[in-house]
């Protein structure tokens, strides 16, 4: 009976640890530390190397979704078909309308889309975090806990705002500004 309940307990565990791995991809590259694939328009990862640039549209990237204030894009991504889209946020001073902005340039954007910022973990995860709600119908508890996964890096003693402002998004007004 105990093997049985033993094997049981593994079983649950291994269901719930697929059913999270099956949310996020990580993409093993010697350009990236921070590359994941969330579906199947949707990359998020740190700031892009030259090299870097040339991976992404090796995996048909199409646009790059830089949240960054300082551009190195254009001169990294020089050579490459990718579309740059650049939006500088600060993730201490992150405001609904700026992932107003994040989502509308992810929306219309041709897909697949990278977003990136420095780490790829604090704006970038906002933005991500985000568009699983908006978009993926996530609750805003799933995303923040995506969020939080320490696999991404979120800073969250240096930016608590970040989940406070996921917490307070307005759904339904982002959802209206956005067309859905």
């Amino acid at each position: 009976m105990y093997k049985r309940w033993l094997v049981f307990v593994f079983l649950c565990v291994g269901m719930a640890s697929s059913a999270q791995q099956n949310d996020v991809q990580k993409i093993d590259s010697r350009n990236f530390k921070n590359l994941y694939r969330l579906n199947d328009s949707l990359y998020r990862s740190e700031q892009p190397s030259k090299k870097g640039f040339e991976y992404l549209e090796s995996l048909d990237v199409k646009t790059v979704l830089n949240l960054r204030r300082s551009d190195k894009n254009g001169r990294k991504a020089g050579g490459t078909s990718l579309h740059l889209v650049n939006l500088p946020l600060k993730a201490g001073k992150l405001t609904e309308d700026q992932i107003v902005l994040a989502l509308k340039a992810i929306q219309v954007a041709e897909s697949p889309v990278l977003v990136h910022c420095w780490h790829g973990s604090d704006r970038t995860g906002a933005i991500i975090a985000a568009y699983r709600i908006v978009f993926e119908n996530w609750t805003k508890e799933k995303a923040i806990a995506e969020l939080r996964n320490k696999f991404f890096g979120y800073h969250e003693k240096m930016y608590p705002n970040v989940v406070t402002l996921l917490q307070n998004l307005n759904i339904g007004r982002i959802k209206k500004d956005l067309g859905m």
